[in-house]
């Protein structure tokens, strides 16, 4: 359809544990590797395009422009850098279909990075109210009305839907063992690309069992046995109007029918995993029962079991195919990315029609994509 928005490709690097096996490596080398390999693999040498990337915690500077400078793309090339903290990429790719739809562009690469391994330590100047005595300090306040952490946060969510923390062991398991057997795939190895070759992804635990879970757990409803934990990674796509496809006799993976990112309270902000994706169904007058798969951010473990108690998926073998966050590790921006992959492949692998991305963001949003599977 005229307008629209399709992903001819999309790939991301195995991700890495803080302090693993990226300790060393720049976030935009990461980046840059991605998109040399779709240059390659779209065969888009030469082609005019644009690349916009994501990113909450880097180094300072355009760290999308440094990307574009490690590649073989001219140096003429436009790269922007966005920070949505880890709605980053929903952004990315917003900003990339407005330029899509209104003709500016033809191709962008959209995506984002991140590195927990090399985020600098940050200082308060010392006339800033905020300034700790030269304490360095590396998690943002998201709301500057509150000190609610985000961990609070996800408690809170938790407490309204009545989820336990059995329960959500039970998640993370379940999203282990899912990843576990989706590494395996060919479609996995066709679209997670070895940057070091040392394998998938870092974070997966074959073995994890739940008394692991248990022994680890603390007395808080939300502690690090049901929470994704500091993450290295990068995801790029390749999205492109129908016109390019029909001039470079490319298929595309999907199309993009619509995203949406709705400011919530930042005190509720897990909960944007509902709220994002209420709204975007409302606006295209569908019901849950219409979508085929659902791909919910597992920043928590409580997440996609409240979106799934929300919306009445008592049968949650369509939610979250090949596993989440919690298993595979939330790279911040780079998640939405890597999640829209996974929904993407899923289509294809279950042979559905209709997915939607969703993602409760730090700072208050609830971030909701609408895919299509072009097969």
């Amino acid at each position: 359809m005229k307008g629209d928005v399709y992903v001819y490709d999309c790939i991301r690097v195995p991700t890495g544990k803080a302090g693993g096996r990226y300790k060393s490596v720049l976030p935009e080398s990461l980046a840059a590797f991605l998109i040399e390999e779709v240059l390659q693999r779209q065969n888009l040498s030469g082609c005019p395009l644009e690349i916009i990337l994501g990113n909450s915690i880097g180094t300072m500077g355009n760290m999308a422009r440094y990307a574009s400078l490690l590649t073989s793309l001219p140096k003429s090339t436009l790269a922007s850098t966005v920070d949505l903290q880890c709605g980053g990429s929903y952004q990315a790719i917003r900003m990339a279909m407005a330029q899509l739809k209104s003709g500016l562009n033809e191709v962008v690469i959209a995506g984002g990075m991140e590195s927990n391994s090399l985020q600098p330590h940050r200082f308060y100047a010392k006339n800033d109210p905020r300034y700790t005595d030269g304490k360095a300090f590396l998690t943002a306040n998201f709301n500057p009305q509150s000190t609610q952490s985000l961990a609070q946060s996800a408690e809170q969510l938790a407490h309204a839907f009545q989820i336990t923390k059995d329960e959500m062991w039970d998640w993370v398991l379940e999203s282990h063992h899912r990843a576990a057997d989706f590494i395996q795939t060919a479609i996995y190895k066709r679209h997670v690309i070895d940057y070091d070759r040392k394998g998938p992804d870092q974070t997966v635990r074959v073995d994890l069992k739940r008394e692991d879970l248990v022994r680890w757990s603390t007395k808080e409803t939300i502690d690090r046995t049901n929470t994704a934990h500091y993450h290295d990674g990068a995801a790029v796509l390749v999205l492109g109007t129908e016109e390019l496809g029909r001039r470079l006799d490319k298929k595309p993976m999907a199309c993009i029918r619509d995203i949406l990112i709705l400011g919530v309270d930042p005190d509720e902000a897990p909960k944007g995993v509902i709220y994002g994706a209420s709204e975007l169904l409302e606006q295209h007058a569908l019901k849950a029962k219409d979508i085929d798969i659902f791909e919910v951010n597992e920043s928590f473990a409580c997440k996609p079991l409240s979106f799934a108690k929300h919306f009445g998926l008592s049968d949650k073998k369509y939610l979250n195919v090949f596993g989440g966050n919690l298993a595979y590790g939330h790279p911040f921006a780079a998640s939405g990315t890597m999640n829209l992959l996974h929904l993407i492949l899923a289509l294809k692998e279950k042979k559905q029609t209709f997915g939607l991305l969703s993602a409760g963001v730090a700072g208050g949003y609830g971030a909701a994509m609408l895919v299509e599977n072009c097969e």
